[in-house]
């Protein structure tokens, strides 16, 4: 699975973006499922992948400490009030389960940049089942519960919502 998810990497998150923020899926027929995510919430309930079935999700891998990452929070906070009600849900994971960072450092961060979507520390699992590396490191996970898109690195505001849309179209 790991090998197919950093395939995906590879092909899609580093040269998925084409100009005018115009993004190519994945064909549906080629998609694979999305592992299961494991993580320890620190602002809202655990929304584990099961429990998205039928819902758009967009999964960011990401750090407090990473400025690219902190650069795109404004943008998925706004997808997500932007598109939540129409079926999407945005979970960040951080990549700091070994930092040793108290709940309230993240509580802080997640009150000062005002994330409004559910914020867990990734366990070393669900990092490897992703193949996370590099961060920031965004899948987006069709209703079926399959990788639709990955980027890797920062992208601008267009790309996201035009993956967004698109997969809510499907």
């Amino acid at each position: 699975m790991k090998k197919i998810l950093l395939g995906c990497l590879l092909a899609l998150g580093w040269g998925g973006c084409t100009k005018g923020g115009s993004v190519a899926l994945i064909p549906p027929s080629n998609r694979q499922p999305a592992p299961e995510i494991t993580a320890n919430y620190i602002n809202l309930p655990e929304p584990a992948l099961s429990q998205l079935a039928g819902k758009v999700v967009l999964l960011d891998f990401w750090a407090t400490w990473c400025g690219p990452c902190r650069m795109e929070i404004p943008t998925l906070v706004k997808l997500y009030n932007t598109y939540h009600s129409k079926g999407l849900e945005v979970v960040g994971l951080s990549v700091e389960t070994n930092d040793n960072q108290s709940k309230e450092y993240f509580d802080k961060f997640i009150a000062s940049f005002q994330i409004n979507y559910p914020i867990g520390l990734a366990n070393m699992t669900t990092l490897r089942s992703y193949g996370i590396s590099p961060i920031p490191t965004t899948f987006f996970i069709d209703k079926s519960g399959k990788v639709a898109l990955s980027f890797v690195g920062v992208h601008p505001e267009e790309d996201f919502t035009g993956a967004v849309e698109k997969l809510l179209g499907e």
